[in-house]
Parts: structure tokens; C-alpha cells; sequence
């Protein structure tokens, strides 16, 4: 019996939960989009997209599976010395 009663719950705390997602406004009424057009805005978007004063050999980024590396690629140097037991010898 009690069963039932927590399952019932567990069904009404879901439908609910799917209604308020369905219903939600994607964007609130008051949403003011002026900031999008600010000059201000604009202008620092624009600077951010212009290349750096690094030149473009020291400008690259070393970087395996997000984590920085050397220019030498001694990290992979370093992940080749461990077995991989995925890989057969």
C-alpha cells in the first residue's frame, strides 16, 4: 500500500515538474536587449576578436585534452612511457 502511495507522489512531482518546464516563458517580459546595441558593447567585442602583439609563433597555445603543454610535447613524451591496457602489446 504504501507502494503505491510513493509511486503515485512520484508520478504527480513529475508531471508537475514537466508542466512548469513546458509553461515557463522562454524569455522574461522586462528582457531589455539595448545592452546587445551599446556602443560600448560593440567596441570591446570588436577589440577582444583582434590579434594580440604576440607574433603568431608565440601566440600558439600547447595545450592535450585542455591541460597546457610544452613546446618540446614532452607531456606526450611522458603519457608514452605508461602502458595502455585499452591497447593490445
Amino acid at each position: 500500500m504504501i507502494c503505491w502511495i510513493v509511486i503515485g507522489l512520484y508520478v504527480i512531482c513529475q508531471v508537475f515538474l514537466v508542466w512548469a518546464v513546458y509553461t515557463a516563458p522562454l524569455m522574461p517580459d522586462d528582457y531589455d536587449p539595448s545592452w546587445e546595441k551599446d556602443p560600448e558593447v560593440l567596441d570591446f567585442l570588436e577589440r577582444v576578436d583582434k590579434p594580440g602583439t604576440l607574433n603568431e609563433e608565440d601566440d600558439k597555445v600547447f595545450t592535450v585534452g585542455g591541460l597546457t603543454n610544452d613546446k618540446d610535447k614532452s607531456f606526450s613524451e611522458f603519457q608514452k612511457k605508461y602502458p595502455r591496457p585499452w591497447k593490445k602489446h
